[in-house]
């Protein structure tokens, strides 16, 4: 197969981009369109760096055999094309597709749908309301992050690979497959053929820019529509009979899934409290196989040398162990479901973790997958958290193209005034946590938790050898009891440091509608959210309680945090 960053991959998808551009359908930027649109600057194609070659090809295509989980055992092909999800629905999921992937026959059959939607056509009379083309769009790899596979494990071509067989379609019956990559959370695209926010719909068509966050990702409803969607069960929040049937979470009310069927997980993961907040948010991934709900902000992955320790809670120092934890339980937690993997829950949470593994054994062989995982290739290496390792060149790699990546380009009517003003307040108020540069690293240190919540007030479910941090939830009825989820069982006592959170990088925000990692403050717009964070009338007890009391102030900070971009 070809290297997708070959300049004559590169000619071929900019004469699609080009007459799609001159079909005039660029002017759809301006068309019902709700979202800040911000610059987003294209990665430029690192041809003379190899290992920066390799870094973007695994940040976009590498599944690590993963595709055997999200097709033998989730069955998420099978469920979307059952389900008849259309391209329209992908993009009101928060989905994105590559235009520069796209075979010249699909990117025709799209520009024609997009030139009667300009004339007044109803999208849905046009083929991006045909489920067929969203299967013949992730058969071409087009749709950012979702990767296909042929019968015999090869990656597919691109749709604008000269390799690419037009003939050719997603074939589950002869053993086609489709796996998951980073880009499907880390991705979106530069807005240039259909932009996010066309028609309310979050995902967009264009050029794929790597490390911005896939805003309005809807993951609860694409893996609810899985054919079998208990496959991911630790990942969910669950009821334990260890704990008297309790969950260790508090999450909008939501009492854990007990009998681990298809349609509790459907509930779960797509259905809302009586004040319509949703059990799995919108823009947040759950990365951590305990049984808590950590639905949590997918954050972006640039310029990654200014940031650590990573995950939200800061517990792990390493980027590289990070990320293969990603790969090797985040994106298939089947190895839980071994010898090794019982070890790992038995020692991060005891009695709990072994109802873990073996309810999660009895799903997956209820499920028909005995002796066929875990499905991710990785090393007994006794290395990192896990002790089991993928390609490490590949992960180093990794590191090293989204260590170079930048962050999106700042709005270009920003009020200078203002944005002068704001950074003055920002440095008064807020550099002793956050650096003063968008291009300086940020602290490595964990902000103990109760500075961040004062109102909370925890009951310990179970105990935890030291240095480990007991298991505890909030039982409080304060503005966010929720707001501790994601510190429950993995937090940074895991290599004897603080429990609480890491502070993130503040750069590229512009477009982001929210904010704290719990996604718990919300706003229409970049400086609506920002403002209700900084807006001192949510109260000293409220979650991370630090406010900029003025007005005026309040409005500066907001317009300079939303100027601050990596250089």
């Amino acid at each position: 197969m070809n290297n997708p960053l070959t300049p004559k991959r590169h000619r071929l998808a900019t004469a699609i981009l080009s007459g799609l551009i001159l079909s005039g359908l660029v002017t759809l930027s301006g068309c019902n369109s709700s979202n800040d649109q911000t610059p987003v600057a294209q990665n430029p194609p690192p041809q003379t760096n190899p290992q920066l070659t390799l870094g973007q090809t695994t940040f976009r295509y590498e599944t690590f055999g993963n595709q055997g989980f999200w097709t033998q055992a989730m069955q998420l092909p099978q469920g979307l094309a059952a389900a008849g999800v259309t391209p329209l629905a992908a993009l009101s999921l928060g989905l994105n597709v590559n235009a520069a992937a796209l075979s010249s026959d699909t990117a025709k059959a799209l520009t024609d749908a997009l030139a009667k939607i300009q004339a007044g056509a109803d999208p849905k009379t046009t083929v991006l309301n045909d489920p067929g083309v969203t299967l013949a769009l992730i058969n071409e790899g087009a749709v950012i992050g979702v990767v296909p596979f042929a019968a015999d494990g090869s990656r597919k071509p691109l749709g604008s690979d000269p390799d690419y067989n037009p003939k050719d379609t997603l074939d589950l019956s002869r053993g086609d497959s489709v796996g998951v990559s980073c880009a499907l959370c880390h991705a979106r695209t530069d807005n240039s053929v259909v932009p996010a926010g066309f028609a309310k719909m979050p995902g967009s068509v264009g050029l794929e820019v790597d490390g911005p966050a896939a805003n309005g990702l809807d993951f609860g409803n694409i893996v609810a529509a899985s054919g079998n969607p208990r496959a991911y069960l630790p990942m969910y929040q669950l009821a334990f009979a260890a704990l008297g049937g309790a969950s260790a979470a508090n999450q909008a009310g939501y009492a854990g899934i007990k009998d681990d069927t298809n349609a509790e997980v459907r509930t779960y993961l797509t259905g809302s409290n009586a004040q319509g907040k949703r059990y799995y948010p919108v823009d947040g991934f759950d990365a951590f196989p305990d049984g808590v709900n950590n639905v949590a902000e997918i954050p972006p992955f640039y310029r990654t040398d200014l940031t650590a320790p990573w995950g939200h809670s800061g517990f792990d120092t390493d980027l590289n162990d990070f990320n293969n934890i990603v790969y090797v339980l985040g994106l298939d937690p089947t190895i839980l479901a071994t010898a090794p993997g019982k070890q790992i829950l038995e020692g991060l949470a005891g009695g709990v973790g072994d109802e873990i593994y073996n309810r999660y054994v009895a799903v997956l062989d209820d499920s028909g997958l005995q002796g066929k995982y875990p499905f991710v290739q990785s090393a007994a290496t006794g290395k990192g958290f896990l002790g089991y390792q993928v390609d490490q060149s590949k992960l180093e790699a990794l590191t090293a193209y989204t260590d170079q990546l930048q962050s999106p380009r700042a709005p270009t009517d920003l009020d200078a005034a203002m944005v002068s003003r704001g950074q003055q307040v920002f440095d008064q108020n807020c550099t002793t946590c956050h650096a003063a540069s968008a291009s300086a690293p940020v602290s490595s240190d964990i902000v103990p938790f109760a500075q961040l919540y004062p109102s909370f007030s925890p009951t310990v479910l179970a105990p935890r050898q030291a240095p480990l941090s007991d298991v505890i939830i909030s039982t409080d009825n304060g503005p966010d009891p929720s707001y501790y989820n994601e510190l429950t069982v993995f937090n940074a006592s895991v290599r004897a440091d603080t429990v609480g959170f890491a502070v993130p990088l503040l750069a590229g925000l512009d477009g982001q509608t929210k904010f704290l990692h719990d996604l718990s403050i919300s706003g229409t717009t970049t400086t609506d959210a920002l403002n209700m964070l900084l807006d001192p009338t949510r109260g000293s007890g409220a979650q991370h309680p630090f406010y900029i009391t003025d007005a005026g102030d309040r409005a500066a900070i907001t317009e300079y945090l939303r100027s601050r971009e990596t250089k």
